[in-house]
């Protein structure tokens, strides 16, 4: 076990596997992200460097805009890992490639990786919950 591995939330994932199944809109947060992207299979690793503060780019692929986040994690999802039969990734962090966001096929699902929530600053991503709540 090491200290905050997504993979160590067993029943976590098991119960986002049984909501998966349903057609229920879910907007998945960090750590939401992580297990959410375990529990459709894919995997997670620890980052050399934790992603940590207020000053994180991150592009948003389908409008091409980049954004400074909120970050305070230690774990990334795999890119090699994610299936693209079940998500595609819909946002990337610029410091490092890893995967910020995933957009999850047929399912009014969605994941990120940062803080829409947070407000150290610019508010600029807050579309995040315009766009779970058309789902709604």
């Amino acid at each position: 076990m090491d200290h905050g591995d997504p993979e160590d939330c067993e029943i976590a994932i098991q119960t986002i596997k049984e909501l998966y199944q349903k057609d229920i809109p879910i907007l998945g947060i960090c750590l939401g992200h992580q297990l959410m992207a375990l529990a459709t299979g894919a995997k997670t690793a620890k980052l050399k460097y934790g992603h940590r503060g207020p000053n994180h780019p991150v592009k948003d692929l389908k409008t091409g805009k980049i954004h400074i986040t909120s970050q305070n994690h230690g774990y990334y999802v795999k890119e090699e890992s994610i299936d693209p039969k079940i998500a595609e990734i819909s946002h990337i962090n610029l410091n490092d490639g890893t995967v910020e966001g995933l957009s999850y096929k047929n399912k009014k699902i969605f994941t990120v990786q940062f803080h829409p929530e947070a407000c150290p600053g610019p508010e600029e991503t807050s579309y995040i919950f315009d766009e779970f709540i058309k789902n709604l």
